[in-house]
């Protein structure tokens, strides 16, 4: 293991340039090439699943430095403290603290107040124009963290952060004092003292500024707020308080938009020239190919009757390499060396026709023909009915699939929800066309939520019909094109 500037962190030293002086990073490695190698144990800080976080580091070190030397861009004021700033003072060890000062105001006006208040020599402030990016604390005598934390909450408490921190041994045996020291006296040339007319002008600053913020903050949590994932998002180490069935519909919704994203990738190759058939229409939305694509090579290529669970064994040859397996997929599609008229009979006539009958002006008045004509298109719905025992939908010995198909179709048309409040149709309609995320709506009428769940009906059976509906926005997914998926290497799950 090397030291942690030869890993690759840089030291910024004072450089002479034609008369003028400029901030350029020198590498300790080329500063020490003939330094003997001497084995380090440094310190990773601040991922939040290790528990070594910057604040525990911190507490450690400033017990037995004699003074801190810190050069951080941006500050915050805690809830209760100013990180690192108080406890130094309670300490009584000296703090020379280096921060950026720009018209964003990285420092906080409550950090620059405290410094001003304070009044203390042992406390100083030195601001440094906006070029300061570096975030190193050196507790003299003691340690040094070099790594990527400011000095706010969310760094020292929440983020995941990296950085890596050596012991004052550990520095000593590196030779690094030299270079720290160098770093810190270039900061110091490069800097002034805060002064009282510094918080003057950030302080009106920050009237004018708040105006303006208050009004960003309102789009920045409404747009949140309405992203399909950021809603949900927690910090890496915040204890999950939502309920079970809440944390389950986010892991779903994570999953379910992951997957649809990878086929709208494949989607947009899949459609282009080089890699369309030439029986594949350039006016079939692009979420058609792929679903066909999806469903030649799984059947005819994969061959799944052949072995059972063969996506299994295809996901463990391909995970490590989906691109291969994806190109390899795709020049299998083009050269078309197999029977594609099943697909393309699919292409023409079925899925445009699905399209027709699921528009959100047509879906709501569908007879029980058109009914049972859409949903035998289906695949997902086929296969479910398939499983199905003739005795269960009232029917003889050998009736034909296609019967089969019609008389599940024809009982669905008058089912209602477990709730009795809607109608299958009107289920229907609320996935395809309904407000808000898609995969929240195929959540909530496959859950137990009784007012939206129709027997027989589920995630694949929703997912499949929504690409139908509207392929230009979501490819239809079934379990059919999640196998293929795995086949080609992807980590997607399978839904019934």
């Amino acid at each position: 293991m090397g030291t942690l500037f030869e890993i690759g962190i840089a030291v910024e030293r004072i450089v002479g340039v034609g008369g003028t002086k400029v901030v350029r990073p020198i590498s300790i490695r080329q500063k020490h090439r003939n330094i003997k190698h001497r084995r380090i144990y440094m310190e990773f800080v601040g991922h939040p699943l290790t528990g070594v976080m910057l604040h525990n580091v911190a507490k450690t070190a400033l017990t037995d430095c004699t003074e801190i030397r810190a050069a951080v861009p941006y500050a915050q004021h805690g809830v209760y403290d100013i990180l690192l700033l108080d406890d130094c003072k309670r300490s009584k060890k000296k703090l020379t603290f280096y921060g950026r000062d720009d018209t964003t105001t990285p420092i906080s006006t409550k950090v620059l107040k405290w410094f001003l208040d304070y009044k203390s020599p042992n406390l100083s402030c030195r601001l440094v124009p906006h070029w300061l990016h570096a975030k190193v604390i050196w507790w003299v005598d003691s340690g040094v963290y070099i790594g990527s934390a400011n000095l706010t909450n969310r760094a020292w408490f929440e983020n995941f952060e990296a950085g890596l921190y050596l012991s004052h041994t550990e520095i000593e045996q590196a030779g690094l004092t030299p270079e720290l020291e160098t770093f810190f006296n270039g900061l110091d040339e490069r800097s002034q003292d805060l002064t009282d007319e510094d918080l003057k002008f950030h302080l009106e600053l920050e009237k004018r500024r708040e105006k303006l913020l208050a009004q960003l903050r309102e789009l920045e949590t409404d747009a949140q707020n309405n992203h399909p994932t950021l809603k949900n998002t927690q910090s890496a180490i915040t204890v999950d308080g939502r309920k079970t069935a809440e944390r389950r519909s986010a892991t779903f919704r994570t999953e379910w938009n992951h997957t649809l994203q990878n086929i709208r990738n494949i989607a947009r190759r899949a459609a282009l020239p080089e890699n369309r058939p030439n029986w594949m229409a350039a006016d079939i939305p692009e979420g058609v190919q792929a679903d066909q694509f999806l469903h030649a090579y799984y059947y005819k290529s994969v061959k799944p009757h052949l072995e059972k669970d063969a996506y299994a064994r295809e996901f463990e040859k391909h995970r490590r390499n989906p691109e291969a397996a994806l190109t390899y997929a795709l020049a299998w599609w083009k050269q078309a060396a197999y029977d594609y008229e099943h697909e393309k009979e699919r292409v023409d006539v079925v899925c445009r026709r699905l399209r027709e009958l699921m528009a959100k002006d047509r879906i709501l008045t569908l007879t029980r023909a058109e009914w049972v004509e859409a949903l035998s298109g289906v695949y997902a719905f086929r296969e479910h009915v398939i499983k199905m025992g003739n005795s269960d939908l009232g029917l003889g010995t050998a009736p034909g699939s296609e019967v089969k198909y019609a008389r599940m179709a024809e009982r669905l048309y008058s089912e209602r929800s477990l709730s009795g409040r809607f109608s299958a149709i009107q289920v229907v309609n609320h996935v395809i066309w309904g407000p808000g995320d898609v995969a929240d709506r195929i959540w909530q009428a496959d859950s137990a939520d009784r007012a939206f769940k129709v027997r027989h009906l589920g995630k694949s059976f929703y997912g499949e019909l929504v690409g139908w509906a509207r392929p230009d926005e979501y490819p239809p997914r079934n379990s059919r094109s999640s196998k293929a998926l795995r086949c080609l290497g992807y980590d997607v799950k399978i839904y019934g």
